[in-house]
C-alpha cells in the first residue's frame, strides 16, 4: 500500500500563523497590565510599611516627622534622607556635598524600624519601586509625562524611590528655611487628627516631589504620566499610617482623599 504525507498547505500555515498572532495580540497588552498592576502593588506595599515605621517613630519621638535631616558635613539637605540608603550615582548637580551622599543606611531615621539588619552600603529593597524610572528631583517645568527610556531612576541617584512632603511649608510661608520648618510643624501636625490624618499626605513616589513644588490653590502646577503608566496616579503615604494609589490633580496641594498642604485653598499666609 502507498503511504501519503499529511503536511500543511501554505494557505493552512498562514492561517496558523495568523491566528496566533492575533492571540498574541490580545495576551500581550493583558500580561503588561498584570506586569504594572503587579509593580505598583509591591510600590504600595513597600509606602505601607514605610507608613507603618512612621507611626512608630512618631510615637517614639514626640508626634515628628523627620522631615530634614542635614548631615553636618553636607552643604544641601535632600527630601530622602528619612531612609533609604547612599546611591550608586552620584549626580554632577550636588555632587558628594548633599546628605543622601553622607548619610549610611543604619543612621537613617526610621532605619532602626524599617531595616535594622542594614549597615553601610546596603540598599532595601523596601526603598525600591519597581516601577521608579525617573530621577527624583528638579523641577517638572513642561514636561508632560515620564520618559519610559529613561536611564536613571530616583533610587539609583536618591537612594529611595520615595520622598517625604516638605511643601506642606508652602502653605504657610513663599520663604521657608529650616527653623520654619520645625516651627510650622508644631503648629500645623497637633491639628492633624481622624479624616485630617488620613488625607495628609507625609510620604510620595519621589515624582510627585517635583509635581508638588509647583502646586498651588490656582492650579500652577501640572499633571503627569505616573510611573505605573496611568495618567496623574501615584502611590502616597498618610500620616494615619495607611497607604494608597490616586488619581490626583497635581496641579493643586489637595484633592479627593489627599492633600499635601495642612489646609485646603489661599494658603496663610496670603489670607487677610
Amino acid at each position: 500500500m502507498k503511504r501519503t504525507r499529511s503536511a500543511f498547505t501554505l494557505i493552512e500555515l498562514l492561517v496558523v500563523i495568523a491566528i496566533i498572532a492575533l492571540i498574541l495580540s490580545i495576551l500581550l497588552p493583558s500580561l503588561s497590565r498584570a506586569k504594572e498592576t503587579a509593580k505598583r502593588m509591591k510600590c504600595q506595599s513597600n509606602l505601607k510599611q514605610i507608613m507603618t515605621a512612621q507611626v512608630m517613630y512618631m510615637e517614639d519621638n514626640g508626634r515628628v516627622v523627620p522631615w530634614i535631616n542635614p548631615h553636618p558635613q553636607a552643604t544641601w539637605a535632600s527630601q530622602f534622607v528619612w531612609g533609604g540608603f547612599k546611591p550608586p550615582v552620584i549626580t554632577d548637580l550636588f555632587g558628594t556635598n548633599i546628605d543622601l551622599a553622607r548619610w549610611r543606611v543604619e543612621e537613617r531615621p526610621l532605619a532602626k524600624y524599617l531595616v535594622p539588619g542594614s549597615v553601610g552600603d546596603d540598599r532595601p529593597k523596601i526603598y525600591i519601586c519597581p516601577g521608579d524610572r525617573t530621577p527624583g528631583w528638579g523641577i517638572i517645568g513642561q514636561q508632560t509625562q515620564v520618559d519610559p527610556d529613561s536611564t536613571q531612576s530616583s533610587w539609583e541617584v536618591a537612594g529611595t524611590s520615595y520622598a517625604v512632603n516638605w511643601y506642606w511649608l508652602n502653605y504657610y510661608t513663599s520663604s521657608w528655611t529650616r527653623s520654619r520648618l520645625a516651627q510650622y510643624e508644631k503648629e500645623m501636625l497637633p491639628q492633624l487628627v481622624g479624616g485630617d490624618a488620613s488625607e495628609f499626605t507625609v510620604y510620595y513616589e519621589s515624582y510627585m516631589h517635583n509635581l508638588m513644588a509647583s502646586a498651588d490653590h490656582n492650579g500652577g502646577g501640572f499633571q503627569v504620566m505616573g510611573w505605573h503608566r496611568r495618567y496623574s496616579q501615584h502611590v502616597l503615604g498618610f500620616l494615619d499610617g495607611h497607604a494608597e494609589n490616586k488619581f490626583l490633580d497635581t496641579r493643586y496641594p489637595y484633592g479627593v482623599g489627599w492633600k499635601a498642604w495642612p489646609e485646603r485653598g489661599l494658603p496663610a499666609y496670603l489670607q487677610p
